[in-house]
């Protein structure tokens, strides 16, 4: 164990040759159990004014300056809380210790000042040095007014701190190092990692802060310290379901150790978009922006991602119109309520799809042993054309309307396919739709619409006396025209004409 006066032996980091090396410095602990400690006393029984140390005890180094004060209670619990994110995706043990003058921890944590307010904290990282591991917060700055808890800005910079104390760099060049790698520009957010200064939404503008900050070490995060410590490989090592709503408020990544079943949740009425890929992102729930100076800048960003080699193999949607979008698993993905829409993003060739008593089911013809159930699916799009699956409501209508309106063949027309669907998704009544269809036919005389409609479903032309009834009831406004054709859309034998019971093994192709 570290003393005041030394520190725990390190070990030397080699570059991973990936994108996080711009994350790594040259040493870690070499120990996966890391103690930590709280300072109480800046007695210089506890503090090394040493070489390596913190200089002349009468100076206003960070022990020495007048303005030491240790953590509050509340800011210790979440300090633990901070610390306990770490260990969850990484294999680390951190143990507290009390401090005294011949054992402290490998982390410190108190507050000092620096003239600077915008210096929210500053850590030194992993070294020979005793001033290793230890984390200072500004007295002058924000986390000494304000609550530490997940989602502030303040907790963010605990986590971020916690990750230079554990060996994590800033990922931005340094032009003092030209050696130094850096992120990518698109790479170098806080989206992806908390040691980013930068903070973008999805179109790039910068701001200042997100409404809701990571609770989280983000994708970037997890992969550089499980390169460093190796992966925490008990945590969520079995079945679970991560539930989400709207009663709160969601910025994380989750790293999930196993399971051969695993399901993410959202028991929500937003409209979301669910990505099981590994070190991909979702928009879930409450959404959570970019800031400026506490304004909202642009559309909001992903709030929950899956860390990489994370395999998340079901999910279910919530009450709006939802999107989703499998992996490489075998995946079970229920819709819930509303249009919710699977996103498949190869060509409709590449792909055997079907139906089964209870659900609908798609497999890549590369791997037909991997197939995704899907549940209360409204619609898959492909690449090159969508199918639309409510047989028993939009899509349903749709293609009774095509038959009755445009002629049976003409459910094969995937571009009035897809114009029926947009209108009937943005909420056109069954009765709107077939005034809709009836006006693109440009016909206006009642007798014209009402031969047209005979003629699709019995494919003859009817005489006076078919048509007369039909013909009355229009001029004298007892039947809408949207009522005619909704009339003769839900005719049995206009069901025959298209084909209803196969179009509901197949579904609906649009585009």
């Amino acid at each position: 164990m570290p003393s005041p006066f030394t520190s725990s032996e390190i070990t030397h980091v080699d570059p991973a040759n990936d994108t996080i090396d711009s994350l790594l410095s040259i040493s870690r602990w070499a120990s996966t159990t890391i103690s930590y400690s709280f300072p109480i006393s800046d007695n210089p029984l506890f503090w090394s004014s040493l070489s390596g140390g913190y200089g002349f005890q009468f100076g206003d180094g960070e022990p020495w300056n007048s303005a030491f004060v240790p953590l509050t209670t509340a800011d210790q619990i979440n300090f633990v809380r901070a610390l306990q994110q770490w260990a969850n995706v990484a294999n680390l043990n951190f143990v507290q210790v009390a401090e005294t003058a011949s054992e402290v921890g490998d982390i410190r944590a108190a507050y000092t000042e620096d003239p600077d307010e915008s210096t929210l904290a500053w850590t030194y990282l992993p070294s020979p040095s005793t001033l290793a591991g230890d984390i200072w917060i500004n007295t002058k700055g924000l986390l000494r007014f304000q609550d530490w808890n997940p989602g502030s800005i303040s907790f963010e910079t605990i986590l971020h701190e916690l990750g230079h104390a554990l060996g994590l760099e800033h990922p931005f060049a340094d032009p003092n190092d030209p050696s130094k790698v850096g992120l990518p520009r698109d790479l170098d957010n806080t989206r992806y990692t908390i040691m980013s200064y930068t903070y973008s939404n999805l179109e790039g503008n910068e701001g200042t802060e997100f409404s809701f900050h990571p609770t989280t070490p983000m994708v970037l995060d997890i992969s550089a310290i499980q390169f460093l410590y190796g992966s925490n490989n008990f945590y969520h090592a079995v079945n679970d379901t991560y539930t989400f709503d709207d009663a709160n408020t969601y910025h994380e990544t989750i790293w999930d150790a196993g399971g051969s079943s695993d399901t993410l949740r959202y028991a929500g009425a937003i409209p979301s978009l669910i990505d099981l890929n590994p070190a991909s992102a979702s928009q879930i729930g409450q959404p959570v922006y970019v800031q400026s100076n506490g304004v909202n800048i642009g559309s909001p960003i992903h709030n929950i991602w899956i860390a990489d080699n994370v395999m998340i193999e079901n999910a279910i949607g919530g009450q709006g119109n939802d999107t989703f979008i499998g992996n490489n698993a075998s995946n079970s993905l229920d819709g819930g309520e509303g249009i919710d829409t699977v996103v498949i993003g190869f060509p409709r060739h590449q792909f055997t799809f079907g139906k089964s008593s209870d659900h609908y089911f798609i497999a890549a013809d590369t791997n037909p042993a991997n197939q995704d159930i899907l549940l209360n699916i409204e619609r898959v799009e492909f690449d090159d054309t969508g199918l639309a699956l409510d047989l028993g409501g939009h899509a349903g209508e749709i293609a009774k309307l095509l038959g009755a309106v445009f002629g049976a063949s003409s459910v094969a027309n995937q571009e009035y396919a897809g114009i029926g669907l947009t209108k009937a998704d943005e909420g056109l009544s069954y009765e709107q739709l077939g005034e809709f269809a009836i006006n693109a036919t440009n016909l206006t005389h009642h007798g014209e619409i009402v031969t047209l409609l005979w003629q699709n479903l019995f494919g003859t032309i009817p005489t006076q006396s078919d048509k007369s009834p039909y013909i009355n009831m229009l001029d004298n406004g007892e039947i809408s025209v949207g009522s005619l054709a909704m009339l003769a859309a839900e005719s049995e034998v206009n069901a025959q004409n298209i084909h209803l019971t196969e179009l509901m093994q197949t579904g609906l192709a649009y585009i």
